[in-house]
C-alpha cells in the first residue's frame, strides 16, 4: 500500500514537482527522428514532463527543442516559419534559434538592442539511434549522453518504436517489472498446457524462445530477488524448470526509469522508457539493436505498421477505451487469455483500467510484487532528496555501457548474481 502523499509524489511529473524535478536530470526521448525528417521542415508540437513545447530541425540539420510560446505575446510557435537556422514567430517576426536565443526582431528598430535581452527556454538535444533525446534540467548538471549497449551500433542497426498510453507512466513501468503477469496476461490457450514439449533446451545454459513459453506456464509462482546495484537495481524472476533446473529471467532497471527486460542473448540489446508526457499520459518507448545487420526498410516499416497501438503525437490508437481495446470474448474463450490481440495492447488495457493516476491505497501486493514495491521505495525516496535539495544518482558512463538483462538456466539452487551484467553489485535483498 502507498500513502496518498507518496503516490502525488510518485505520479506529479510537472514543472517544480519534486519527481518533475528527478526525472528533468536525466536524457529522455521526446520525439522519433523521422517526425522531423530534414531541415527546415515544418515544426513539431511535443508535450514532455508537462510542458508544451516545439521542436524544428534548422537549416543545419541541427534539432532545437524550445517553448511553445512566443515570449513576444505568447502567440505558439508552432506556426512558426522554420527558416534560414530559425524559427519565426508568424505574429511578428521575432525570431530564435536553437539555442534560444533572439537571432532576428524585424518589429522594432534596426539600432534597437532590444532582441539581445531576450531569450526563450530552450533544451539541448541529441539525435541518436531514429530518436531526438532532450536534457531539460540545470545546465550545469548536464551528463554525458547515455552510453547504453544500443549505441555501440550505428543507427542503421537500431530502432525505435513509440506508443502513447492514457495512463501515468508508473503504472506502465510497473507493467514492465511486473514478472508474474507474464504467465496470465500475455498467454495463448495453447501454451497453457505444453507439458509433452521437448525440445531438448531445457538443459543448464540458454534456452529456446518455445521451451521459455513453457517453462512460464508451468510455474508461475516466480519468485523475486532484487539486487541494488551502482546504476539502480536489478531483479530475477527464479522458476523451476519442468527438467529439475532454475530458470532465470533478469530485468535490469537503470535509475530512474530505462528498463531492460529480460531476454535471450541472440535476441539483442533494447531499453524500454516510459517517459511521461504529463501526469495522465505517458509515451512507451522503445529502443532495439541488431547486432549482425542493418535493419532493412521491410523490417523497419512492419515494426511500425504491427505496432501494439499506432498513435501519432497528438492522435489516440486505434485500440483504447473506447472500443475496449478490440476484446473479442470468442477469442478469449478459444484463442487467449485476454481475447485482446497484441502484447502491448493487453499491457495498455490492463494497466489504463487502473485509472489514469491508480489508486494505490487500495491495492493488496503480495509476495510476487516485490520489484514494483522495491521500485516505488526507490523513486519516491528520490523525489523527498529532491525536496530537501539532494541530487539523485548520477551514472558513471562507463558502467552504463556494461549494463545487461539476461536469461538463462542455472543449475538448481545456483547463485543468480553470477549470471548477466555484474558491474559492482551488493548484495541481493529478498523481497
Amino acid at each position: 500500500m502507498l500513502t496518498h502523499e507518496d503516490n502525488e509524489l510518485l505520479c506529479r511529473v510537472g514543472p517544480g514537482t519534486p519527481m518533475g524535478e528527478v526525472l528533468r536530470r536525466y536524457w529522455l526521448p521526446v520525439l522519433t527522428s523521422e517526425e522531423l525528417p530534414e531541415p527546415d521542415c515544418p515544426p513539431v508540437r511535443a508535450k514532455l514532463l508537462g510542458e508544451e513545447l516545439v521542436a524544428f530541425r534548422d537549416s543545419n540539420g541541427d534539432v532545437g527543442l524550445v517553448d511553445n510560446n512566443c515570449p513576444h505575446r505568447r502567440a505558439s510557435l508552432f506556426f512558426g516559419r522554420n527558416e534560414e537556422c530559425g524559427l519565426r514567430c508568424v505574429y511578428h517576426g521575432w525570431k530564435f534559434d536553437i539555442n534560444g536565443d533572439c537571432v532576428d526582431m524585424p518589429s522594432e528598430p534596426a539600432e534597437s538592442n532590444f532582441k539581445d535581452k531576450v531569450k526563450i527556454t530552450a533544451y539541448p538535444t541529441v539525435d541518436r539511434g531514429g530518436t531526438i533525446w532532450t536534457y531539460m534540467g540545470p545546465k550545469d548538471l548536464q551528463p554525458p549522453f547515455l552510453s547504453l549497449q544500443i549505441f555501440d551500433y550505428p543507427d542503421s542497426h537500431i530502432m525505435t518504436s513509440r506508443v502513447q498510453s492514457d495512463a501515468n507512466y508508473i503504472q506502465v513501468i510497473e507493467g514492465n517489472i511486473d514478472s508474474s503477469h507474464i504467465s496470465f496476461l500475455h498467454r495463448n490457450l495453447a501454451d497453457l498446457d505444453m507439458s509433452d514439449y521437448d525440445d531438448g533446451t531445457d538443459v543448464v545454459g540458454y534456452p529456446s524462445n518455445k521451451m521459455s513459453t513453457k517453462i512460464r506456464g508451468a510455474d508461475r509462482n516466480a519468485r523475486i530477488v532484487v539486487q541494488e546495484t551502482n546504476y539502480g537495481w536489478r531483479y530475477v524472476g527464479i522458476r523451476d524448470t519442468p527438467n529439475g533446473h532454475n530458470h532465470l529471467r533478469i530485468t535490469t532497471n537503470i535509475f530512474p526509469i530505462y528498463q531492460m527486460i529480460s531476454r535471450l542473448p541472440a535476441q539483442g540489446p533494447g531499453v524500454l522508457m516510459m517517459v511521461p508526457r504529463d501526469d495522465e499520459t505517458c509515451w512507451r518507448w522503445g529502443v532495439s539493436a541488431r547486432t549482425d545487420r542493418p535493419y532493412t526498410q521491410e523490417e523497419r516499416d512492419e515494426r511500425r505498421n504491427n505496432s501494439a497501438n499506432k498513435t501519432d503525437i497528438h492522435g489516440r490508437g486505434e485500440k483504447g477505451k473506447w472500443n475496449d481495446y478490440m476484446l473479442s470474448r470468442e477469442n478469449q474463450r478459444t484463442l487467449s487469455y485476454t481475447g485482446i490481440a497484441g502484447i502491448g495492447t493487453q499491457d495498455q488495457a490492463v494497466t489504463e483500467s487502473m485509472a489514469v493516476i491508480s489508486d494505490k491505497q487500495n491495492e493488496h501486493l503480495g509476495t510476487s510484487d516485490g520489484a514494483i514495491i522495491h521500485n516505488r521505495k526507490v523513486l519516491v525516496n528520490a523525489a523527498r532528496d529532491m525536496l530537501e535539495g539532494k541530487e539523485p544518482l548520477r551514472h558513471d558512463p562507463a558502467i552504463l555501457a556494461k549494463v545487461r538483462s539476461h536469461e538463462e538456466i542455472i543449475p538448481y539452487g545456483s547463485d543468480w548474481r553470477v549470471s548477466g551484467a555484474f558491474a559492482g553489485e551488493d548484495e541481493g535483498i529478498e523481497v
